[in-house]
């Protein structure tokens, strides 16, 4: 559950803010490099960063409601025991 969480907020951060979360791992991925400040982004790579976050939180949220139910099912299956 932890990680489905993780992924919605992740994937809200870069659907709102593609430029920030490329800038950032840019920055981690290039550690390397002498000036990793100084590459620009293609618009649409901007815009697939952008789509990528929005299919990420997506999917986040689908995964807990999926949870939510199975778990209700199963929950409501322990219930109705019935003795005779």
């Amino acid at each position: 559950m932890f990680w489905n969480v993780l992924a919605v907020v992740y994937g809200a951060f870069v659907a709102a803010f593609p430029e920030k979360a490329i800038d950032y791992l840019t920055r981690f991925v290039l550690v390397g490099y002498e000036n990793p400040e100084d590459l620009d982004p293609s618009d649409w790579f901007v815009s697939l960063t952008r789509i990528e976050g929005v299919l990420l939180a997506v999917t986040g949220v689908v995964t807990l409601l999926v949870d939510a139910f199975v778990s209700d099912e199963e929950d409501e299956g322990d219930a109705v025991t019935v003795e005779e």
